[in-house]
This record gives C-alpha cells, structure tokens and sequence, in this order.
C-alpha cells in the first residue's frame, strides 16, 4: 500500500510594509521540507494569493521550486477565476515556473450564478485542452459557491488523463465513495481533515489543508498514527486537530486570520507582517482572546512552539 501524503496551502508571509518577505519565506518553506509535508503555493485562503500581484506570485512560485524541488512535491494553487482563459493563464504561469503539479478549481460563481453540468464539463475541457501538465482537481464547495455532482467531477477526471489527482473538501461520506467508484482509472483522493478517518479507511491518498502552518509534526503524526495502526495515538492526536480547527474556526472563513495571529503569537518567520490588505488583523484585545484560547487548547507542539519563543503557558 502506498504511503499516506500529507499537503499544506502553506501561508504568505508578509513584511509590517506590506510587501511580500521573501527571506522569511525561504526559512518558512524549511518547515515543510522538515516535516516531509508537500507545499501547495499562492492559495487563495492561506496563501492569500488574491490580494498578491503577478509578480509577486510568480516570485512565490520560483522560491518555492528553488528552495524545495526535489525534497516535497512543489505544487501551485492559483486563485479560481471566471474564465477558462484567466484560468489557462494562471496555469501557464505555475508550469512556467517549474512546479510540478497545477491544482484547479471549478469554475467560479458570481452573483449567486453557478455553471451547469453541460458548462462544467465544457470549462474543464477547454481549460486543459492542450495542457500536458500534471493537474489537481480541487473540489471545494464554499470556494466555488456550489457543489458539483461526483458523477460530473469524475467524467472530467476520466476524459483529461491530465488530471492526475483531486482534492476533496467538505464532501460527504457519500460523495467520496460516489466519486471514487465512479473513476475509471487510478486517481488519488485527498481529503480535508474533517471526516477523514472514515475516508482514508475507504480509500483515501491522504490529506490536505492549512493547519500543518501551526501544528506540521501533529498533522503529520496523525497519518503516521493511521499507518501504524496506533489506534490509542490516533485518537488523542485527531482529537487534537478536531479541537484545534474546532476553536480556530471562529475567524474563517478567511483561514489566514487565525493562521497569520497564530504565526505572530509563536514568532514564526513572517508572522509579524499579518494580513495583507484589504483585510487586517484583528484588534489587540480579540488578538489576545485568540493567544490565551489557543495556549489552552493542550497541544503539545504549540506549547513547545510557546515555549522556544519565550510564552507562558497558561495554567
């Protein structure tokens, strides 16, 4: 049986100028590659990549496939468009910048519009038409504004052979087996972190999601919980991660607020940047809210983050 995978849409820090850090971005990248956690860069919730200019994204694209091609899987996650042609464009940005793997969303809606079955199909078909690229498909309904059927996503996966992988969220139980019996080839599903014990008994290639930011070695610790068939540490560790995005929910569903406090909070590289505009880190009293609630959660690897960077834990 192939290995568990475990990937990140890893966070963009920033400078307290605003600009993009790229010397803090090149230590934060280390932590990925230190925790074998695949890197997916420029997302458009973690990695805030629509507040970020071409330029700038394409310097995220080059530093992340100098600093860690050929260590973890280097993929690109350009924000969703309106248009196949916006969408091909960002595409051939990320293949031009060497990673190794484009992930795509479905079309996107606006102003409560929402492509049919026959328009989802066609989107998808005219985007990859003469993409020769490794693809992932990204099925995500609160980015999308709507949740395609499985019967839908897996004829778009069966007719481009360029699509070598999808990501699942929010998707029910269901849905997962819908999708995974309807796939006429080989086709990893990975899935976010909430359901995912029942998934990745069904099947499921691993998991995806933001919260390796903070808690990398707990992410990862869980999957290898699951390999080992360590029942007892794979209950105490997902109920870690349960209550962790459990109580960071509160500032979704822009997931970079709780991540970029929780990046200053431990003085991770970049954290002191924040939130690009048009959002803000929220008020020093909320912020403060946010570090004690979060020292209490019991999280062995965030009190060990706490403690190098001179924290209190509290009682």
């Amino acid at each position: 049986m192939a290995r568990l995978e475990l990937f990140c849409r890893i966070a963009t820090p920033f400078k307290t100028s605003g600009e993009f850090d790229e010397e803090a971005f090149r230590i934060w990248l280390q932590r990925f590659v230190q925790n074998n956690i695949g890197i997916y860069l420029g997302s458009g919730g973690g990695g805030e990549s629509h507040a970020l200019t071409w330029q700038e994204l394409q310097r995220i694209y080059e530093i992340g496939v100098k600093e860690c091609k050929g260590k973890i899987p280097v993929y690109a996650n350009p924000p969703e468009q309106y248009t196949a042609r916006a969408t091909r464009e960002y595409i051939a940005q990320a293949i031009e910048s060497g990673v190794d793997l484009v992930s795509i969303y479905g079309l996107s809606s606006r102003h409560g519009m929402k492509p049919t079955d026959h328009e989802l199909r066609l989107y998808f078909k005219e985007v990859l038409s003469d993409i020769k690229h490794p693809v992932s498909l990204a099925v995500n309904q609160p980015i999308m504004g709507y949740m395609p059927k499985p019967a839908v996503i897996a004829d778009v996966c069966n007719a481009h052979h360029q699509i070598v992988a999808i990501n699942l969220s929010h998707g029910s139980d269901a849905f997962f087996l819908q999708l995974k019996d309807r796939l006429k080839r080989d086709i990893p599903i990975y899935v976010h972190l909430g359901g995912s014990l029942n998934k990745l008994t069904m099947g499921a290639r691993g998991i995806f999601g933001t919260e390796a930011n903070l808690i990398p070695k707990t992410q990862r610790s869980y999957l290898e919980a699951y390999e080992s068939r360590d029942f007892e540490q794979l209950g105490r560790v997902y109920a870690q991660l349960v209550r962790f995005n459990d109580y960071v929910a509160q500032w979704y569903p822009s997931v970079a607020r709780a991540i970029k406090m929780g990046m200053r909070l431990l003085k991770l590289p970049g954290g002191e940047g924040g939130l690009r505009e048009p959002y803000r880190m929220p008020p020093q009293k909320e912020y403060e809210a946010f570090a004690d609630g979060l020292l209490r959660l019991g999280i062995p690897e965030i009190e060990e983050q706490a403690r190098a960077a001179g924290l209190r834990i509290p009682a």
